[in-house]
């Protein structure tokens, strides 16, 4: 874990709560601190108080708090409303402002120096994932196809035969299967592991740009079939 006593600006908070790991993050567009646990489905007992550990042992106050940056999905049920209602009683104690990302967004943004297409997935449970397709252009991810919840055999015919980076939540078959694929680049377990530390660098870029959501209508991604 990466720790920094000083932080020279007001920095955002980032919380993702959208899987079983969880994750936060204090950055300033310069100085990072991550933390991140293995939650389960425990996010309610243990999210606030990892967000306390972090904030203190940067020395940060609430307060100083510049946003707050939260995934929106998909990802579980209990997880997402965990973080939402978290990163809203953030807002409401500090005026904060709120910046929603995307959870496949967060996945693919480490891949989007590599310049090629990236396909981020996340386990949309009952054997099923939610993916979306992203171009990467200046650093950053435009998004060319909108999230969609389908089976495996569905993600692999949409990108079998085109050049293209596949990332995220994917068990040991699903890998082999996809590396069998002429042009499909699957990176390791190790790099394909979301980071708060990708969650915190968008929500920066969004923050500085002005690009905030409303705490009112902002909610969670749920896919249906």
């Amino acid at each position: 874990m990466t720790s920094y006593l000083d932080f020279p600006r007001r920095p955002l908070l980032a919380i993702d709560t959208s899987s079983a790991q969880g994750g936060i993050a204090l950055y300033d567009g310069h100085r990072l601190s991550l933390r991140s646990w293995p939650a389960d489905r425990s996010h309610t007992m243990t999210l606030l108080s990892e967000i306390h550990h972090l904030l203190d042992r940067d020395s940060v106050a609430v307060r100083e708090l510049a946003a707050i940056t939260i995934a929106i999905g998909p990802g579980t049920f209990t997880g997402l409303r965990v973080g939402f209602g978290v990163a809203k009683g953030f807002h409401l104690a500090t005026g904060a402002p709120l910046i929603g990302v995307s959870t496949l967004e967060a996945t693919a943004l480490p891949f989007a120096i590599c310049g090629m297409p990236i396909v981020a997935a996340v386990a949309a449970g009952r054997g099923r994932l939610a993916w979306a397709h992203y171009q990467p252009k200046s650093g950053r991810l435009i998004e060319t196809q909108a999230p969609k919840n389908g089976t495996f055999d569905e993600l692999v015919a949409e990108i079998d035969g085109g050049e293209v980076i596949v990332t995220g939540e994917l068990d040991g078959e699903q890998t082999d299967r996809l590396t069998r694929l002429e042009r499909a680049y699957v990176p390791t377990t190790a790099l394909r592991a979301r980071q708060p530390a990708a969650l915190a660098e968008i929500g920066w870029g969004r923050w500085i740009a002005g690009q905030t959501d409303d705490a009112v209508t902002i909610e969670p991604m749920y896919l249906s079939r």
